[in-house]
């Protein structure tokens, strides 16, 4: 039975400063390797990020900034699509909007708000972790703990929530095994939503040396009609984690 895989971390050079690859470069890549779409998320503004911050420029140039590197990979899926005439079709490759915030080390990806949304609350630069949750619910979007369980250098402590969350990233391609297994324990203790996803920043990083695909995600039956579709399938348990 054919299934429908898709890309939920994704970083961008346009946004993130630990990224090399644009947009754009993504698209023919995940194609190849039997992906039906992605979701790009970005390091905001209080993690990662390459985009000026307020006193450098205007909150509008900002956030265009911010989302161009989304806009690029959707305009490239959309070129491709026209040309192999999968536009309305199961086979039409999605591009999808998505935001990682960051507090403290710990960081959180959002799906469900979008460039408007941003444009229309500069707030949201320094809402606090339950305010952002608030929003998050009032626009009926999807908050995820992202690698609940990471130890770098240059995470300091973690803060793990339960309450102000809406599920955890169990798997991380860039965590370590033990990491992983850490986020999925304590998503099945406490009956919350799952997904997994690649943190990928470099396009290279796709297939690995001698050509075999090295990407996670999220596994549906059918394809996602957007990303409202992604949050409610999520949300409700449905979707296989790729490893």
């Amino acid at each position: 039975m054919k299934t429908y895989k898709y890309e939920t971390h994704l970083h961008t050079s346009q946004a993130s400063a630990c990224a090399s690859a644009s947009g754009d470069e993504y698209i023919e890549k995940y194609i190849q390797a039997g992906y039906a779409g992605i979701i790009v998320t970005d390091h905001f503004f209080q993690g990662n990020t390459c985009v000026p911050n307020h006193e450098q420029e205007t909150w509008e140039n900002r956030v265009n900034q911010y989302c161009s590197g989304y806009e690029k990979a959707l305009q490239k899926a959309k070129e491709i699509n026209i040309a192999n005439k999968t536009v309305g079709t199961d086979d039409e490759f999605k591009v999808f909007f998505g935001i990682e915030q960051n507090f403290r080390g710990d960081e959180y990806l959002i799906y469900g708000l979008d460039k408007n949304w941003l444009l229309a609350h500069p707030e949201i630069e320094t809402m606090t972790h339950k305010e952002l949750f608030r929003a998050v619910n009032s626009q009926k979007a999807l908050m995820i703990q992202a690698h609940p369980f990471r130890m770098r250098d240059y995470i300091q402590a973690l803060h793990i929530h339960l309450r102000d969350v809406h599920g955890l990233e169990v798997y991380n391609l860039g965590n370590k095994p033990g990491e992983n297994e850490l986020a999925e324990q304590l998503a099945k203790l406490h009956n919350l939503p799952v997904t997994a996803g690649s943190d990928i920043h470099h396009v290279q990083n796709i297939f690995t040396p001698d050509g075999k695909v090295n990407v996670s995600g999220v596994e549906f039956e059918t394809p996602l009609k957007d990303i409202f579709d992604f949050v409610e399938r999520i949300k409700f348990g449905q979707g296989k984690v790729i490893r």
